[in-house]
C-alpha cells in the first residue's frame, strides 16, 4: 500500500490512543499512475 511520505513517521510510530489516525493514513494514500505505451 503506497503511503504518502508526509505520513510515514505517523505510520511507523503510531499513537495507541488514536487508532483512527491509522485509518486516515490508509485512506489518504498516493494513487499510483501507470502509463502503457505501445512500441512503434
Amino acid at each position: 500500500m503506497p503511503i504518502k511520505s508526509s505520513n510515514v513517521d505517523a505510520w511507523l510510530a503510531p499513537d495507541p490512543i488514536r487508532r483512527a489516525q491509522l485509518l486516515e493514513i490508509l485512506v489518504d494514500r498516493e494513487r499510483p499512475h501507470y502509463e502503457h505505451r505501445l512500441a512503434a
